[in-house]
């Protein structure tokens, strides 16, 4: 038995176009975002999006709490960001792939994010929403939950105090 290709760093919309066809298990997430206008990728969103795509947004979605003392956009808890995704239908098996419309930058965050919580499978969309070359939609899916739990983390990432440490 052949196993599917999953992609780990980017896929084409050609790619993409294809698995939809052959009806791979996808999870699509659109993380459009614009940091001096926090609701225009939601808006963007609600106005056209490639199909079967969900929206996650940075602050809500992709980022815990502020303290003051955090950062902007500061990491959620890893085992509570695992249970959300969950919750969107990923299960081991998906290929997820993230894309927004600003270069690549948000849906590279969700991109670390799935593999810091320990899920290979995933991929920005070469070229963003505007690389795009089927239909949009306004149409939101419903999905039902996966059964995904984090796992060991396939990057490394870094705190401020152990960076301190490490400077010196």
């Amino acid at each position: 038995m052949k196993t599917a290709m999953k992609y780990t760093t980017l896929i084409s919309a050609a790619d993409l176009q294809t698995l939809q066809v052959r009806g791979a298990p996808l999870l699509l997430i659109d993380v459009g975002f614009d940091l001096a206008d926090t609701a225009a990728g939601e808006r963007a969103y609600a106005e056209a999006h490639l199909p079967d795509a969900l929206y996650l947004h940075l602050d809500r979605d992709l980022s815990a709490a502020k303290t003051g003392l955090n950062g902007r956009h500061p990491l959620p808890d890893r085992q509570a960001f695992a249970r959300r995704m969950a919750g969107l239908g990923l299960s081991g098996d998906t290929q997820v792939v993230a894309y927004d419309a600003q270069g690549g930058m948000y849906a590279a965050r969700l991109w670390w994010m799935l593999r810091w919580i320990g899920h290979a499978a995933v991929a920005v969309l070469d070229g963003g929403k505007p690389a795009w070359t089927g239909t949009l939609t306004q149409q939101v899916p419903t999905l039902g939950p996966g059964d995904f739990q984090a796992g060991e983390a396939l990057t490394t990432s870094l705190g401020a105090a152990q960076l301190q440490a490490q400077l010196g």
